[in-house]
């Protein structure tokens, strides 16, 4: 859920929940939040209220104790909006006098005779019918391909991360809740990935498994076992997939599969014409569509390819072999990805 979304209902359950505490003959909005230069404000003229507005999506993915910290930290009394707060939280931070409101109804505000204190009370349906495993869906995959490679695009309208990592906008939303709800997002005024390594190694699994076949462009085989050697797929807009780039930096090691990536149909097919390859479905050469942007991956790299499939198609390799060189390689390339910047 977007933080927008987050401040309407948050402060639309604040009301509710108050106009319930003092019995008020109708549920008027006695608390409006606005937005000035450089905060945002939950205020109140009836109660003579102006409170700072911190907001956390997904707050039960976020360590307790630091979140009361920033907010305690905070240059004025603030009161945090949260996609949800369940009731162990809920109760930590009404003994630390947090003020709070979440989606759902869950809500602790005092303030000069004002008392409301609700807590247990579960997200919607609607919210409960979260599909778990969205973000392992091709769309899904692409996303957190971006984002490893990217972490910038975390933080931009999902409108924009539709448009450049070119997925559905519908897709990114679902996406996002799934990876908050999974623990691989954290919000303290910014999104950002956490705990990288094990969604690293999912994205792996789901890579190779849903993303990867759907790209599929052609098979050849050839019968020159080291034309690869002397081949340059970039004079025809394509790159070598990780077999080859491994290869080509390892003495001695020969790739048993041969995977390699282009934009173009056309271009494929001019390569593999240019270098006598031959159609085979069940060849050892495979070309796949690149499924990813030039913003966002690859073009820093020698290779032009991310490390993210290089490792990829390592571990994919028929050759038992290059479990090792995986592990290498994971080690000096892949790991700075995967570092968390906070804990």
């Amino acid at each position: 859920m977007e933080k927008n979304q987050i401040l309407q209902d948050a402060c639309g359950q604040l009301n509710s929940v108050v106009a319930g505490c003092t019995r008020q003959a109708t549920a008027e909005a006695v608390f409006t939040v606005s937005q000035t230069s450089d905060r945002t404000v939950l205020s109140s003229d009836k109660y003579a209220l102006n409170y700072g507005v911190f907001v956390q999506a997904w707050a039960p993915q976020k360590d307790i104790n630091t979140l009361i910290s920033q907010l305690k930290s905070q240059p004025s009394k603030t009161m945090l909006f949260a996609d949800f707060v369940n009731p162990v939280m809920a109760e930590k931070l009404r003994q630390r006098s947090i003020p709070f409101a979440d989606c759902a109804g869950n809500v602790f505000i005092r303030h000069d005779g004002l008392n409301c204190y609700v807590k247990g009370r579960k997200p919607s349906r609607l919210r409960n019918r979260r599909v778990r495993g969205r973000a392992f869906n091709p769309a899904g995959l692409k996303l957190i391909f971006a984002i490893f490679n990217q972490p910038q695009f975390l933080n931009l309208s999902y409108r924009d991360i539709s448009n450049k990592v070119n997925i559905a906008l519908g897709s990114v939303g679902p996406v996002i809740n799934d990876l908050y709800a999974s623990g691989y997002i954290l919000d303290d005024g910014e999104r950002q990935l956490v705990n990288k390594k094990r969604l690293f190694e999912r994205w792996v699994d789901g890579y190779l498994e849903k993303l990867r076949p759907k790209q599929i462009m052609a098979c050849y085989r050839c019968d020159n076992d080291s034309w690869w050697q002397k081949a340059n797929p970039v004079d025809f807009q394509g790159v070598w997939g990780g077999e080859v780039i491994v290869a080509k930096a390892t003495p001695f090691m020969v790739p048993e599969t041969i995977s390699l990536y282009f934009s173009s149909l056309a271009k494929q097919q001019d390569f593999a014409s240019y270098y006598g390859l031959q159609a085979d479905d069940d060849g050892d050469i495979c070309i796949y569509k690149k499924f990813w942007a030039p913003s966002f991956a690859g073009d820093d790299n020698d290779d032009g390819i991310s490390p993210m499939i290089v490792y990829a198609d390592i571990v994919d390799s028929i050759n038992p072999g290059s479990w090792d060189v995986a592990k290498t390689f994971y080690g000096d390339y892949v790991a700075s990805l995967l570092q968390d910047n906070k804990t």
